[in-house]
């Protein structure tokens, strides 16, 4: 039978091929957008808030109420992440809340919170979906936005400091460390000018990110981008796989494999190694069939296409 023919297969492979629909439905980098950006525009029509939650009935941004600030619509306060969750545990849906609000339109940063976040998901989410599949992806995002989250609020236990946070930058963050770490060669195109290989890229944020931390006058929550970096450097180093909830690291080695070079001239060693290959494309396929596509480790994903390419190259 061959692998084309395999619906399941078929299944696995389209994915590859469309950044908008990936499976034959809305990519979930597309719907974390749109959800982003529903949230953004909902809160817009909230009330005015103060540091402390309560409503500010004047209309000038940063009036003074009382000892507090206006801070930003009700909405996106309420979703924010405190340093106080400790003594307001019901508030731990926050948690997860905070990684899908951002500042408002008129509050100094205006949409580029939001716009930002959302620019670099779309333009390097989707390889990153694609590799893990759609389901996998989302399990990976959202525990990114917990684990990111509670590096926040270590930092501001440890320190003393009483801070809310919100916006998506350490999910985010942790979406570009993963495509880095996977495609370190990859040549990005920084503000579409400065052309440079990805762990070039890696290496420019971290270093950002940890100057900013040294600045006491920084409003960013670098925390969240330092921990969502580590989180990647985790995921991709121990071989997680959260549809599992196990590690596939000890199945590494058996999709690292070696693809013969159509410029060397044994045959022998050739045919050897289709024979390997196409013995580790069929366990990986009845691994669909059995667990799904989304159990499949990044290296088993990688050896499935090449076997796809190599079946195809010895049939024409």
């Amino acid at each position: 039978m061959g692998i084309e023919n395999r619906g399941y297969y078929r299944d696995s492979y389209d994915e590859y091929s469309a950044p908008w629909r990936q499976g034959g439905t809305r990519s979930i980098v597309l719907t974390l957008i749109i959800i982003n950006v529903v949230i953004f525009g909902i809160d817009l029509f909230t009330p005015r808030v103060a540091g402390d939650g309560s409503v500010v009935t004047g209309t000038m941004v940063g009036e003074q109420v009382g000892q507090s600030k206006w801070s930003g619509h009700w909405l996106s306060h309420w979703m924010s992440l405190k340093s106080n969750l400790l003594e307001r545990p019901w508030q731990i849906v926050n948690l997860l809340t905070y990684g899908f609000a951002h500042s408002s339109l008129d509050s100094s940063s205006g949409p580029f919170h939001l716009l930002f976040n959302m620019l670099t998901l779309f333009f390097l989410g989707h390889a990153v979906e694609a590799h893990l599949g759609r389901q996998e992806f989302l399990r990976y995002y959202l525990i990114a936005i917990v684990v990111s989250g509670l590096g926040f609020l270590l930092s501001c236990w440890m320190f003393g400091m009483t801070r809310s946070c919100l916006g998506a930058s350490g999910a985010v963050t942790a979406v570009v460390m993963l495509f880095i770490l996977n495609f370190p060669k990859q040549k990005l195109a920084l503000f579409g000018a400065f052309e440079m290989p990805a762990w070039v890229l890696g290496v420019l944020l971290i270093v950002l990110d940890l100057l900013r931390a040294l600045n006491p006058e920084s409003r960013i929550a670098v925390e969240t981008h330092l921990t969502g970096a580590a989180f990647a450097a985790a995921y991709f180093y121990g071989g997680w796989n959260f549809g599992t909830l196990r590690s596939t690291k000890r199945n590494a080695g058996r999709g690292d494999l070696q693809i013969h070079n159509p410029g060397d001239d044994d045959e022998d060693g050739d045919d050897a190694q289709w024979a390997k290959l196409q013995t580790e494309g069929d366990r990986i396929l009845e691994k669909i069939n059995q667990e799904g596509q989304d159990s499949l480790t990044w290296r088993e994903r990688r050896t499935l296409k090449r076997y796809s390419e190599q079946l195809r190259k010895r049939r024409n």
